[in-house]
């Protein structure tokens, strides 16, 4: 398949002006060419961007997909509440199928808002890959110890789960262990020596809330959770770590020092009030910062955009300077960031790389006067912008069409009733709710 985009307006970050005017040649699962001038071949297919945006798609580095099942469970209330009241009784109750339609419904979301890759990290991978495969998406799978428990030893389920993540050009794998605080050291042990010996990045959620950060320094001595896997070897070898909100300076050196990147989750992390992650030092320290969007029942949408505009905000209020993280800055992190965090040859619109774009429709008003479009990506983009999302060469999403080879609307009725199930006979409230005198 030969595919021209002409006129285009093309995210560029390596040039001052952000971008140039042109035209993108996409041959199978690649682009293959750039130029400024007019194309005088044959082609499959030709789309007229008319002077709207082309731009690398979303990498999305932190996700929970199949959570979409769980959006509004329990909305404000405490971390705690939240998780262990209302989340995980809910998942307790997810079979492998409803696992296979909340995955679809994910991607659904992140198609119409732009995100062509992602990190996942949740349970019953053979649903998730089966998902992920029929709709042509592209995600490094986490496999691992988590929250749930499992009849066999950990260097067992490491073996079984890797094997079910088939590794393809659109599907990678990555070692998930959840946290400190819910996977023992025997088996983060475990985890390193079967990484080493395999070849095997690495993820964690790491120093998320302040609870955590202090239970890790009552129980190993005062070091804190970066210091304490440190002593652990986890970060030996290629490491993304999600959150990374309560970090002094000696834990931000110590992530450069081995390259460490982190994914951060704004909206997440403000909605369940764990702080805002220090994303200026992180970046005075070298540090790889892509940006994640975490899972639906603690966001609740899977939005880059949204991701974004925080990212840049909330790193400008938390130390009073408007000056730092610019906008250019955040678009690198939820693009070209990310690729490398994850290790996908995506993230660019250049010659050679994988044709993960995605188009942005910029005749709106938001977008006027067109003299600032990276900053107006940031601050005032929205998902809705986004009218063609290509994944590998495929498109997959098109003015509002869905082209994954599944009636969407049988996945929102399938939603609906794992939904109805999984609360049946149990009655859940809003935080406020319970404590409405």
């Amino acid at each position: 398949m030969k595919i021209l985009f002409k006129n285009a307006k093309i995210l560029n970050l390596d040039i001052k002006e952000g971008i140039i005017n042109g035209n993108v040649v996409v041959e199978n699962d690649t682009i293959s060419k750039i130029t400024t001038s007019a194309i005088n071949e044959d082609f499959d297919l030709v789309i007229d961007v008319k002077g709207n945006l082309l731009m690398p798609g979303f990498v999305d580095t932190h996700c929970h997909s199949p959570m979409t099942v769980l959006r509004g469970i329990c909305d404000d209330a405490p971390l705690d509440e939240w998780l262990y009241e209302n989340v995980i009784p809910c998942e307790n109750k997810l079979t492998s199928e409803d696992v296979y339609w909340a995955e679809k419904l994910a991607i659904l979301e992140y198609l119409k808002a732009g995100i062509t890759c992602i990190e996942e990290g949740y349970f019953k991978n053979e649903s998730i890959v089966k998902a992920l495969k029929e709709c042509n998406f592209r995600a490094r799978v986490g496999f691992g110890p988590t929250t749930k428990t499992s009849n066999v030893d950990n260097f067992t389920l490491l073996k079984n789960e890797k094997a079910i993540i088939e590794e393809s050009n659109l599907i990678k794998s990555v070692c998930f262990v959840h946290s400190i605080y819910t996977i023992n050291e025997k088996e983060i042990l475990e985890c390193v020596d079967y990484t080493a010996k395999n070849n095997i990045p690495r993820s964690i959620h790491l120093s998320e809330t302040l609870n955590e950060v202090g239970d890790c320094t009552v129980k190993h001595n005062g070091k804190t959770p970066v210091q304490y896997l440190e002593d652990l070897g986890f970060f030996d070898r290629q490491t993304l770590c999600y959150h990374c909100v309560h970090m002094d300076k000696d834990d931000l050196q110590i992530l450069a020092d081995y390259n460490v990147s982190v994914s951060t989750c704004p909206s997440s992390n403000i909605k369940l009030a764990s702080g805002i992650a220090p994303i200026y030092a992180m970046q005075n320290k070298g540090i790889n910062i892509t940006i994640g969007t975490d899972g639906v029942a603690s966001n609740n949408s899977l939005d880059m955009f949204k991701e974004m505009f925080l990212v840049a905000t909330l790193s400008k209020v938390s130390i009073y300077d408007a000056s730092v993280v610019s906008a250019r800055e955040v678009l690198k992190m939820a693009t070209l960031n990310g690729a490398k965090a994850l290790g996908f040859d995506v993230g660019e619109i250049k010659v050679g790389k994988k044709a993960d774009i995605i188009l942005i429709n910029i005749n709106q008003p938001h977008y006027y006067p067109q003299v600032n479009l990276l900053s107006h990506l940031v601050y005032a983009g929205k998902s809705g912008d986004v009218y063609l999302t290509m994944v590998n060469g495929k498109i997959l999403y098109e003015n509002g069409k869905f082209h994954i080879g599944e009636d969407e609307n049988k996945i929102y009725e399938q939603i609906n009733k794992i939904r109805e199930r999984i609360t049946k006979k149990w009655t859940y409230k809003t935080h406020w709710q319970v404590n409405l005198k």
